[in-house]
């Protein structure tokens, strides 16, 4: 229903104790996303919890809504916001395009976008993506021979593109774009 209060129990005992690991669900993330709160206190996450409960109220649950717009919003690296985003940035192909080792690659970018950013650490892409690819096998998502075809598929990035959208952009654009942000967030909730 949106919250996960065993694992929001234990994300406090983790807080406490100055160990790592949250409780966060997909709904809860979206509306961290979408807000962009910088703030890590309690009142942020009791909020956010609230939040959340509304969210999956107001869609009535629909889980396939939350994740498709958590993926539409989720941090990808190098600006992108979103998988369509990422698929065009990593890949130069529309989302619908990639293949399951591009995918792969993808979902293993949310992670941590910094230590799996393709372009700076693309051996860090392919071993989180062959983990990824082994839990879809133990799940019995991908067969064996689909799981060693994707295993074997070279990550090709295209990079000319996202070399020169960051040359272009600048702080101040950057600055533009998060005031804009803000603004929306004020004036809709």
């Amino acid at each position: 229903k949106g919250v996960d209060w065993k694992r929001t129990a234990k994300g406090v005992i983790n807080w406490v104790t100055g160990d790592t690991g949250g409780g966060s669900t997909i709904t809860q993330q979206l509306i961290k996303n979408i807000l962009q709160e910088k703030d890590y206190s309690i009142q942020r996450k009791v909020y956010e919890i609230f939040r959340a409960l509304k969210l999956e109220e107001t869609l009535n649950g629909d889980k396939d809504r939350i994740l498709e717009m958590y993926l539409n919003t989720i941090f990808l690296g190098n600006r992108c916001y979103g998988v369509q985003t990422a698929a065009e940035t990593y890949f130069g192909k529309e989302l619908y395009e990639l293949n399951l080792p591009e995918c792969a690659a993808l979902a293993g970018i949310t992670n941590n976008p910094s230590k799996y950013n393709p372009f700076r650490y693309p051996e860090n892409v392919k071993m989180r993506q062959e983990i990824i690819l082994e839990e879809m096998k133990e799940q019995g998502m991908i067969t064996e021979e689909e799981y060693n075809s994707a295993v074997a598929y070279e990550l090709v990035y295209f990079t000319d593109e996202v070399e020169e959208k960051s040359k272009a952009t600048s702080w101040f654009t950057d600055a533009v774009i998060q005031d804009v942000i803000n603004d929306l967030c004020e004036e809709y909730g």
